[in-house]
């Protein structure tokens, strides 16, 4: 690649900006399917929450598969004038927005087989697509910049973008989703992520014109592509296995709150009106976390803040699970209180991800972000499979009958729901805070390296 173009424009703030919407982007597709599609399938299209377990599982265990693949092709992809990884980004954009409609076609009347296959198939065609943009993009922030406090401002700035995809997500669809008898209505689905599916392909688009990347990349033929060798060097990076293993237990448990909080709010609490208030409440403190992190971040490191506050996620959402709160507002407090614990965390975790390749690089000798950031993807996707996994299936532990209304569900039910909801994010937070505290330990290296030139 050429570096001369790059070289006249300095990393700033064009380069925040543009890489915000690169998560706005992905997250107005992905954001809408995450907290809706087992609502759309299990409650609006009647398949059981048990076999939604299942499909949900395969389909994520064949979404992970494809980000190693895609990884190395980028890897092995030869960059053009525009980069490396923003051709893919323009092409996959288009089946992404596609595939993200045709997900939630509204056939409640068709055939169970056909429900099934629609699930399981769309999906697969959805994260390829999915995948095929992520990855790219993920893999970008390494060659955007190589100062550390730009990485954690690029980070910074992904969780912005992301948070306000997920706002009209947990504020504004609830209140349109449901009928007045508190039941989603499934023909309005797909209008919704049409919408949206367009804003996220605008903002792909301005993604590209906004960043640049400045790290030229290994010439392919100086570097014979293996995997083989990447896992291999992937798990020996203890670092990398501390912020995989916390974002594994954060996706798979303690992000299901999004997931299980509709039923919660369905069938305890009997008030669905008040999601978009437990949606706020739970998502200001990661707001908060947005603004405070650049300020703490000279007082704490980065391991500092992305560990110990889930201590606090620990503790709250083991008093949101074991005590029963009749008050809902005082139950989306306790909530709230527990993500906050994860607020730094997320702002942080893309830049952890990016000292990690890099560390890996120092071990190695070889640069491979896209095969190294699509490995911990790869993860990412289980965990995200495992989660709804997770939820479907102790949904239909507590006997919920999805043939049935939100109050028509038998006695005890509800309240079963109302500990899931609770206990869920509780383990996830105890297992992040274990990982993170004796796993990774790049900050400290680095102290260790900055008191022996001291």
């Amino acid at each position: 690649m050429d570096s001369s173009k790059n070289q006249t424009r300095p990393f700033g703030m064009r380069d925040k900006i543009g890489y915000a919407l690169g998560d706005f982007g992905c997250n107005m597709s992905f954001a809408f399917i995450n907290n809706y599609l087992m609502l759309f399938y299990v409650t609006c299209m009647g398949i059981k929450a048990e076999h939604y377990a299942v499909l949900i599982l395969l389909a994520k265990i064949f979404d992970a598969v494809n980000d190693p693949i895609i990884g190395g092709l980028c890897d092995a992809t030869k960059p053009s004038e525009n980069g490396k990884f923003k051709p893919w980004i323009k092409w996959a954009s288009i089946p992404l927005l596609a595939s993200s409609i045709l997900m939630f076609v509204y056939v409640p009347n068709a055939p169970y087989a056909v429900k099934i296959a629609m699930c399981l198939g769309l999906y697969c065609i959805w994260s390829i697509a999915y995948t095929s943009v992520n990855v790219p993009y993920g893999s970008m922030q390494s060659v955007i910049t190589t100062d550390s406090d730009g990485r954690s401002a690029l980070s910074t700035w992904r969780s912005v973008g992301a948070m306000f995809a997920q706002l009209p997500v947990m504020v504004v669809l609830p209140l349109i989703m449901y009928d007045k008898n508190d039941n989603p209505r499934g023909n309005l689905f797909i209008a919704v992520v049409a919408v949206m599916g367009v804003i996220g392909f605008i903002a792909f688009a301005l993604l590209r014109n906004m960043t640049t990347e400045r790290v030229a990349p290994a010439e392919v033929s100086e570097q014979k592509f293996s995997y083989f060798k990447t896992l291999v060097s992937f798990f020996k990076n203890r670092h990398m296995l501390g912020v995989t293993i916390s974002t594994v237990s954060y996706l798979a448990l303690m992000m299901t709150v999004t997931s299980s909080m509709q039923y919660v709010f369905m069938c305890y609490f009997r008030n669905t009106k008040l999601i978009p208030i437990a949606s706020i409440i739970a998502g200001c403190p990661v707001a908060l976390g947005i603004v405070a992190t650049k300020p703490l971040l000279k007082k704490f490191s980065k391991k500092q803040l992305c560990t110990y506050p889930f201590l606090l996620s620990a503790v709250f959402g083991g008093i949101a699970a074991f005590v029963k709160f009749s008050n809902p507002y005082v139950w989306i407090t306790f909530i709230g209180i527990a993500m906050f614990g994860s607020c730094f965390y997320l702002t942080l975790m893309w830049a952890l991800v990016a000292d990690c390749i890099d560390y890996q690089e120092e071990q190695t000798g070889r640069r491979e972000e896209g095969s190294i950031y699509a490995t911990y993807s790869l993860f990412r996707k289980i965990a995200q499979g495992v989660g709804s996994a997770v939820v479907a299936l102790a949904l239909g532990m507590t006997g919920y009958n999805e043939e049935l209304d939100a109050f028509s569900q038998a006695a005890g039910v509800p309240d079963k729901i109302y500990f899931m909801t609770g206990f869920l994010p509780f383990a996830g937070a105890v297992i992040c805070l274990l990982s993170m505290h004796f796993l990774y330990k790049l900050d400290d290296k680095k102290k260790e390296t900055e008191n022996e030139n001291g």
